[in-house]
């Protein structure tokens, strides 16, 4: 009877690990969800009430109908450079009036947003206003001026974003 009831103890207190591991992540996904919308609500480019956020485990989906290209890439800017965020799904963001995809422009914020969020919470050095990043059918396109360190840090997180195929920099290396 000792070792059921220790077996049974076990196995409750297994399972209150695995609930808290869940509400901890609930947690962190409201938390970005939140820090995304009020970013977006901040920022006078989007009409935070036509994009819809949601996260789950990381990944944040934007959806909704917006009016520009550029209103779908900062708001895809924005969710990309939240701390926590792995991956910004747009699959349900549309461009009204547009049947076009828009798969290099938010290859292009990606990119923008992986350096910002990599400045402001990691522990990266890039040189976020001189290096101008373009993308063209999945290949990423690097221009500016850099040290040698942080055009090592552009190239490392460019070619960890989703979607791109290469990254060929024309950095100019500053001494």
């Amino acid at each position: 009877m000792k070792k059921f009831l220790a077996l049974l103890f076990g196995v409750s207190l297994l399972s209150f690990g695995v609930a808290t591991a869940d509400v901890g992540a609930a947690i962190e996904d409201s938390a970005i969800t939140a820090t995304v919308k009020t970013k977006m609500a901040a920022n006078p480019v989007i009409s935070a009430l036509d994009v819809k956020v949601e996260t789950n485990k990381g990944i944040v989906t934007l959806q909704g109908n917006v009016k520009t290209a550029v209103e779908a890439d900062t708001a895809v800017e924005i969710a990309s450079s939240v701390e926590g965020v792995s991956d910004v799904d747009t699959s349900r963001l549309y461009i009204q009036g547009s049947n076009h995809p828009f798969l290099d422009s938010i290859i292009t914020a990606k990119v923008k947003g992986t350096y910002i969020r990599e400045k402001v919470f990691g522990n990266e050095d890039i040189a976020l206003s001189s290096i101008h990043v373009t993308t063209n059918e999945g290949v990423v396109y690097l221009k500016g001026e850099a040290t040698k360190e942080q055009a090592d840090n552009a190239e490392r997180l460019a070619k960890l974003v989703k979607g791109v195929k290469e990254v060929k920099s024309a950095l100019h290396i500053k001494r």
